[in-house]
């Protein structure tokens, strides 16, 4: 027999007043939801607004967290019957069912498999607002794989029913908009993700130099991330400056191009590695640079967290890292997937270590000007048509 076809069971947060408006989140996983949306979420909330969380892949722990908030959850399906003639209908008649039994009223539909499938939905339950984020450049990843659901047939038709679209960083707009993919009457708007807390990312000490300098890159665990890249480099620079110290952090990730800890065993004479970084400030205080060559991504947060609290970034000259960096002014480039080539852009620091201050100050000074939660949360609340009083107060 086929999945079974009876709605996905909404899990209620506790009641509150009839007011607002009703927001729905969509995410391919549950943790993105968790880890990167609860700032948008709580401030939703605290608003007055009502907010439903779908993820197509949603564990308990992720449902009580954000049910814990005062979120609704539903595990979005996004499987047909085995046995439908129209399967692609079918699942977004699902789904349409589930925003029209909640009253949606603003739909953010994201993820990968996903935002397809909620924007012709939100479209036929009657939302009034429905935003589309791209998080990678369409119809395909950078590492070439499509997601299923991501069809460039699947992104016309929900780029046709949707009154915005949102972008992390100017390159992915940029290819957006000469994909074709996108009506002439609409262009991309650009935030960078939910930005970075300032507050509870502070200026933090420089450490003293007169020791060695110590590098830090806290990133998922994955190949397209650099990983390997900076461990490579590590080995190269510590035969030439032995008193130079390198740390390692990172959650593991889903990607196919996941790097394991036996991965890591060659590299443990040279980096050491400082577990999933659920706590990272404590990492970035101690270090001197940070250092994120990833392959290219959306908007890499460990990277605005650095600079938040007063660190140079040594990063690639790629889409989502090239905004984060004005070079030699708040860090420096290099090459993506050429360790030799980020090795050198790490020893101009070591060979120049005077500069580390200043940069650290342009660090946190471009933080400030372009990527406060504040800021950003306020212009994704102009966006989403929400009162911005409140986020600018707050």
């Amino acid at each position: 027999p086929g999945p079974c076809t009876d709605m996905p069971k909404l899990i209620v947060a506790a009641k509150r007043p009839d007011s607002g408006q009703r927001i729905v989140l969509s995410a391919t996983h549950g943790s993105s939801l968790v880890n990167d949306d609860m700032p948008l979420i709580v401030r939703l909330l605290e608003n007055g607004h009502h907010v439903l969380c779908l993820a197509s892949n949603i564990s308990e722990a992720e449902t009580l967290s954000l049910t814990h908030a005062g979120a609704d959850v539903r595990q979005l399906e996004l499987a047909a019957d085995r046995w439908a003639l129209m399967r692609d209908r079918q699942i977004i008649q699902r789904a349409t069912s589930a925003l029209t039994d909640w009253k949606a009223d603003i739909v953010v539909a994201r993820g990968a498999g996903v935002m397809p499938t909620l924007a012709q939905a939100a479209r036929n339950a009657g939302a009034t607002q429905i935003v589309a984020v791209v998080e990678q450049p369409p119809p395909e990843s950078e590492n070439g794989d499509v997601p299923e659901g991501d069809t460039e047939e699947s992104l016309l038709k929900a780029f046709g029913a949707v009154t915005d679209v949102l972008c992390y960083n100017y390159d992915h707009a940029a290819q957006l908009e000469v994909s074709g993919l996108l009506p002439e009457d609409l262009s991309p708007v650009v935030l960078p993700g939910l930005g970075v807390d300032l507050e509870q990312f502070q200026v933090a000490p420089m450490p003293a130099i007169d020791k060695g300098l110590n590098f830090l890159m806290v990133g998922e665990l994955s190949k397209s991330h650099g990983i390997l890249d900076y461990c490579e480099a590590a080995k190269v620079i510590k035969e030439r400056v032995p008193d130079a110290r390198f740390q390692l952090a990172g959650s593991a990730s889903r990607a196919a191009d996941s790097v394991s800890l036996i991965d890591l065993e060659p590299f443990s004479d040279t980096v050491s590695f400082a577990g999933d970084a659920a706590d990272i400030a404590p990492l970035i205080k101690k270090c001197h640079v940070f250092v994120y060559p990833s392959h290219g991504e959306a908007v890499p947060s460990s990277a605005l967290q650095a600079m938040a609290m007063g660190r140079p970034v040594v990063t690639t000259d790629v889409p989502g890292c090239r905004e984060l960096v004005d070079e030699c002014v708040n860090g420096v480039f290099c090459a993506p997937g050429d360790p030799p080539a980020l090795a050198e852009a790490m020893q101009r620091l070591l060979k120049r270590p005077e500069l580390i201050a200043s940069m650290a100050r342009a660090s946190r000074q471009k933080a400030e000007r372009r990527y406060d939660r504040r800021l950003v949360l306020a212009a994704l609340f102009d966006l989403l048509g929400l009162k911005r009083a409140a986020i600018t107060e707050a």
